[in-house]
């Protein structure tokens, strides 16, 4: 397709709602209406108009609450059933590369570009994102289905289900069009305003704003072995295996070999034009309908490649299903807090999907997706019976939309003063660094592959599940927050740095400016080493004392742990990204005493208020319900992961049998188990035996409640 300019519209969109500030054309969203079970239907399951209600009466059966429609679909049967549903897949092409574009293989795609590096062309996206007429029709699709539907009220809208720049977070060089090039420019000249603070920042001799290209991918892996500003040969593949990032000594010596910035920024640059489409794709929505959520389905991890930049897409979508991929839920949520976030269900047994949809629940989600209706109900029968399936999911079905699990998602999320760093910068730097071992195949190093071997998500995994397994629940802040006071403003007491090799000069000062703001002993910054040893544009910076100089040491292999008035660091030689792995396992006592102690109250930060021992891997949720009442749920800590053919990775087989645990509270309350509505007295402690498979629910009052009431209906749970 031939990219026309659009680039008048890429400044104010891209310094303002890219960095979280709120748009013009805020829209007041219907509010959600309870947890929705929803069904994701085939034509096939309803290709017989005669045969729908019936069809629609056994997905009741199942506990289904709501239906789907494409953007050109008739909703009829829905709603003379009084059923709502959502509009699925408005945006027919572009976005989703999979369908529709000459790429869907794509991995005999990228086999045969990788026999012919030299083509220009194939770094060429089949759909350029800045076309004008390719949006345009994007934009005339979205009206049209909005303007067909509003009046039905749906549910939300989904742009596109797993859309990327690539396909999913595959890397690959797009887009090197006319048009995007020309865009990159633009970008450039704000962020730079002159061609020499470009080049000095780049460490390049580019002669005139229209020569300037990001490098590719080969390009930059060039540059680590030569130090050359502007490399003209591919890079030499076994050199290449043996580059590491020595710091500081080796990276300081080889200054431009370290300077990733006309790589990084043009990363950076594509994942603001996805989530900028976005954006206009869900403002075309709401000058339509400002009233429906308008989201997007199937999201990969967080990445340097396919758009996958969480906090920019964050900012663009009003709902998000995402594929739980490294954290990509715990991050999701902190970036959208209120928002509707649901999950699509693959599992296919009852204890499978008993346990993830009570977890999603109480991480927030308003409901899921069930994959898919000709699994779940026989069509080709007369009597159109449930599935095995069908009837296997039942139970879970109706249980998240009982009274009991509407009490908890009416409740408010308790989280710790905890923040985790989340770097776009970081991940860049991390990929580049991790891929150097893959040589010339890096373009296979596909999802599938960093799903399970990113060292860069393993280590802020191992963080999140060790913090988890203390009893806390942090939040991810992300780099444009932290420059905007959030460590400040949000009353956080700990920042953990997981691998952040990159942050920005802004984020550095208020980093320092919260430091400074914290009382003596009452704050805790934690670091994976190296930390800061580059910028927000990916070049190697050296030690920057003048701006953190807590963080201008490598201390330890994997964890730091810095207080004020003290040395800089204290070294924790425990490796992060081996701990989910390791929880699982007999750990060495060496292991366990070398593991960073989070709740240790000689550092400053409080315990949390309800703890059960580390080593049980138990995940707590606590929740306010009013003034009086705390919600409590009590369940394994899965390190859930959703594997690329869209079924939950296993491992997690030792966390799948009950165990007896102690619960230690700071303050007595009077505790009710919520299954049995048994009232267990007013107690500093509770002893849960844990069903792996469901969670244990407690309410803790001020007092006690008269004999003989319903303590879910007391607290409200009633449908």
């Amino acid at each position: 397709m031939n990219c026309r300019p659009i680039v008048a519209i890429l400044g104010a969109l891209l310094s303002g709602i890219l960095t979280g500030r709120a748009c013009a054309e805020e829209a007041t969203l219907r509010p959600w209406p309870a947890y929705q079970v929803i069904l994701w239907v085939s034509g096939k399951s309803v290709e017989k108009p005669e045969r729908v209600p019936l069809f629609l009466q056994r997905a009741g059966e199942m506990g289904v609450t709501a239906g789907m429609v494409t953007g050109e679909g008739d909703p009829a049967a829905y709603l003379k059933a009084g059923l709502p549903y959502y509009v699925e897949n408005i945006v027919r092409t572009g976005l989703y590369l999979k369908f529709r574009s000459p790429v869907t293989d794509w991995s005999g795609f990228i086999n045969g570009w990788m026999e012919n590096r030299e083509d220009a062309a194939a770094l060429v996206r089949p759909y350029c994102l800045e076309d004008e007429a390719w949006l345009e029709q994007s934009k005339k699709e979205v009206v049209r289905a909005a303007t067909k539907h509003r009046e039905h009220q749906p549910l939300l809208y989904d742009l596109r289900d797993e859309l990327s720049v690539t396909t999913s977070a595959n890397p690959f060089d797009y887009d090197f069009s006319p048009k995007s090039l020309e865009g990159f420019r633009a970008w450039l000249k704000e962020q730079y305003s002159t061609l020499e603070k470009l080049n000095d920042q780049w460490d390049s001799d580019f002669a005139t704003w229209e020569d300037v290209r990001p490098f590719t991918t080969d390009q930059i892996k060039a540059r680590m072995v030569t130090g050359e500003r502007m490399p003209k040969s591919p890079p030499d593949w076994s050199a290449l295996k043996r580059v590491k990032l020595d710091l500081p000594i080796t990276a300081q010596q080889q200054v431009v070999n370290w300077n990733f910035s006309p790589w990084c920024d043009f990363r950076t640059y594509m994942d603001s034009v996805l989530a900028r489409t976005l954006h206009t794709l869900r403002q075309s929505a709401r000058e339509v309908d400002a009233a429906t959520p308008v989201g997007i389905e199937g999201t990969q991890m967080p990445h340097a490649f396919g758009g996958y930049d969480l906090w920019k897409l964050s900012q663009s979508l009003d709902w998000v299903e995402p594929y739980d991929v490294a954290n990509a839920r715990e991050i999701f949520g902190s970036f959208m807090p209120g928002k509707p976030v649901v999950c699509t269900l693959f599992e296919k047994d009852t204890n499978h999907a008993m346990r993830r949809l009570w977890h999603l629940l109480l991480e927030g989600d308003k409901g899921c997706i069930i994959w898919w209706s000709e699994d779940c109900v026989d069509m080709s029968k007369p009597d159109a019976p449930l599935t095995d399936k069908g009837k296997a999911l039942a139970p879970t079905l109706k249980e998240m939309t009982s009274p009991l699990a509407k009490l908890f998602l009416g409740a408010e999320k308790e989280y710790d003063p905890i923040a985790i760093h989340y770097s776009q910068a970081s991940i860049q730097v991390a990929w580049l660094i991790e891929s150097t071992a893959d040589g010339r195949t890096w373009p296979r190093r596909f999802s599938s592959h960093e799903g399970k071997h990113n060292r860069h998500a393993r280590v802020r995994n191992g963080w999140v599940k060790r913090l988890q397994d203390q009893g806390y629940s942090p939040r991810f802040l992300s780099t444009e927050q932290i420059e905007n006071g959030a460590l400040e403003s949000g009353g956080y007491r700990m920042f953990v740095m997981p691998q952040s090799y990159a942050i920005t000069d802004k984020e550095a000062l208020a980093i320092y400016r919260w430091r400074d703001s914290q009382p003596d002993d009452h704050w805790r910054l934690v670091a994976s080493n190296p930390t800061g040893s580059f910028d927000g544009h990916g070049r190697h910076t050296g030690p920057r004392q003048h701006l953190l100089p807590y963080l201008s040491r490598t201390v330890g292999q994997s964890g730091s742990q810095f207080k004020r008035g003290e040395e800089p660091g204290y070294g924790s030689p425990y490796d992060m990204a081996s701990y989910p792995a390791n929880r699982l396992g007999e750990m060495t006592a060496e292991e366990r005493e070398s593991m960073p102690d989070l709740a240790n109250t000689s550092v400053g930060i409080d315990p949390p208020p309800i703890r059960v021992a580390p080593d049980d891997c138990v995940r707590i949720h606590r929740y306010k319900l009013g003034n009086n009442a705390r919600l409590v749920a009590f369940e394994r800590n899965i390190d859930y992961h959703m594997s690329e053919d869209l079924a939950q990775a296993g491992g997690n087989e030792t966390l799948e049998k009950p165990i007896q645990t102690q619960a230690l509270l700071a303050e007595p309350a009077h505790v009710y188990d919520l299954r049995t509505g048994k009232y267990l007295g007013n107690t500093s402690s509770i002893i849960v035996d844990l069903d792996p498979w469901k969670p244990s629910l407690y309410a803790l009052l001020k007092e006690k409640l008269p004999d003989g009431v319903d303590v879910v209906e007391a607290l409200g749970g009633r449908k």
